[in-house]
């Protein structure tokens, strides 16, 4: 009796774990044919390919820069140092390239690093090559010179 009652408990416990292993296993074939219909879309993203959109520049900025400015142009633009108030206390050239355009300012990066102010644990008062910033004055400038010319008329030169 106590030899069959064993036996009875053993094949209780042989059930249990055999419906915990048929459960684990569904869930594992489920999972596996979720991760085959995902193939399809991991072609798409494969194959996707971005359109970047330039917009048009507005006519305030337009009729400030001129029709020489283009995406990919190198030109130089300002980088002033202003004071609490957004008062400029001066302003110098800073060598630059356009990179796109948006409806309402233009995207710049710094071919050069411009430094205004070195001041004693001050390490930065200015922009450093590789910066980027959107142009919302058009203050752009196809020559250096220009810019100086341009700086100097508004007393913001050295």
């Amino acid at each position: 009796m106590l030899r069959q009652a064993g036996f009875v408990l053993y094949l209780r416990i042989l059930k249990t774990n055999m419906k915990k292993q048929l459960t684990a296993l569904l869930a594992l074939g489920i999972i596996c044919l979720a991760g085959c219909t995902n193939k399809n879309r991991s072609e798409e993203i494969k194959n996707y390919s971005y359109q970047e959109k330039s917009a048009v520049l507005n006519e305030k900025i337009k009729l400030k820069v001129g029709d020489w400015v283009q995406e990919g142009t190198v030109c130089y633009g300002l980088v002033t140092l202003v004071n609490i108030d957004r008062e400029v206390l001066k302003g110098a050239p800073v060598k630059s390239k356009i990179m796109v355009f948006s409806a309402d300012s233009i995207k710049m990066k710094a071919l050069e690093t411009v430094n205004l102010s070195p001041v004693k644990g001050c390490k930065k008062m200015g922009i450093s090559r590789g910066e980027t910033w959107w142009e919302t004055e058009g203050e752009l400038f196809k020559t250096k010179e220009e810019a100086n010319v341009y700086l100097k008329g508004k007393g913001w030169l050295e």
